[in-house]
């Protein structure tokens, strides 16, 4: 659809931009106004639609999967979690951002809707991650969850990110 609409949209500034003034208009103006009048209303267009369609934008939830805190968190597992810890498991709707940010692995993410991995992800962090076996079949080391953690195989190496203990002796 949207490849649709840009070639649409394309087609439409292609003809603002051929449009020309009336020979008697042009010996009035300036020439270089008189011939360029096409370009200056194609540049208006698309200015008043980026300022109408930015801000529309921004507030949409998509843009804002992670707060501060969690960007913070992201960072630091970047800074200081040995490359021995792979694999993450946390709030899908959070993973996107987690691997562009600390360049580890995860569970899952949401696309574009929840699959069952990412069921069983929220139902991992909503029982405390205390299923072990789960993280180890898995190949999951690293845990975020703002959530209880209540797994003594799990170690809190800073608030919300817990390492599993044998993983970083590989």
């Amino acid at each position: 659809m949207m490849l649709m609409l840009s070639i649409i949209a394309g087609a439409g500034l292609m003809g603002v931009r051929t449009i020309r003034l009336p020979s008697k208009l042009i010996a009035r103006l300036k020439p270089f106004l008189a011939g360029n009048v096409g370009n200056v209303l194609c540049l208006v267009l698309i200015g008043v639609t980026l300022a109408v369609c930015i801000p529309d934008r921004q507030e949409t939830p998509y843009y804002h999967m992670i707060d501060g805190e969690d960007y913070q968190a992201f960072v630091w597992i970047r800074d200081n979690v040995d490359e021995n810890y792979e694999k993450a498991i946390l709030d899908p709707w959070k993973a996107t951002a987690f691997t562009a940010i600390t360049q580890k692995n995860i569970y899952t993410r949401i696309h574009a809707y929840p699959m069952p991995s990412d069921e069983e992800a929220y139902e991992f962090l909503r029982t405390g991650s205390t299923d072990t076996a789960f993280l180890r079949e898995n190949g999951i080391s690293i845990v975020y969850t703002q959530q209880e953690c209540n797994n003594p195989d799990l170690i809190e190496v800073r608030k919300n990110v817990y390492l599993l203990e044998e993983a970083g002796t590989k």
